[in-house]
């Protein structure tokens, strides 16, 4: 009878302690909410055929750009963080480093529109309309960036927008 009573007690305390546990280390810069884990870290990249943005029926893969260091940056019109990130990216573009975009979810008109905004940093641009190739990526949300290194394995990612405080951690890996 008791062990019926004290059975949810002890599932509520261990659910606050864990709870606890994640505030802390997340309070106290042992984790970072950012950064979520990606199982393609050290990994290839997924070898999906990517429709092109501007080229009607024309598709791209990341093999094509093996030897090279590139980043993957999925994002949309309609999503505003992205918005912020897009000067940031333009000027890594102005260094020669190649950024393949990717509209992720959203309209053609739309991204063209995003796109003679804010800017084109963009070497390519696919396009993502049904999120399959974000699911592939194994993407959590946007704007999200991969570093694939000339062997075509993924790096490193970000979840969120590619601000100077990002850049600095990536400007080493960068060629």
């Amino acid at each position: 009878m008791r062990l019926r009573f004290a059975l949810p007690l002890l599932l509520f305390l261990v659910l606050v302690a864990v709870s606890g546990l994640a505030l802390y280390q997340t309070s106290h810069g042992k984790r970072d909410p950012q950064q979520l884990p990606s199982v393609l870290l050290n990994k290839p990249v997924p070898t999906v055929e990517i429709p092109l943005l501007q080229q009607g029926g024309s598709v791209f893969s990341l093999a094509e750009y093996r030897g090279q260091t590139v980043l993957v940056n999925f994002f949309a019109s309609w999503c505003l963080p992205c918005r912020l990130e897009m000067p940031l990216l333009g000027s890594l573009a102005n260094e020669g480093i190649p950024i393949i975009g990717i509209a992720y979810k959203d309209r053609a008109a739309d991204t063209e529109q995003f796109l003679a905004e804010f800017g084109n940093p963009f070497h390519a641009i696919g396009v993502d309309t049904d999120g399959r190739i974000g699911l592939e990526w194994g993407a959590y949300g946007i704007p999200e960036t991969f570093l694939v290194d000339q062997s075509g394995l993924v790096q490193w990612r970000h979840a969120g927008v590619v601000d100077q405080a990002v850049l600095e951690t990536i400007r080493p890996m960068l060629p």
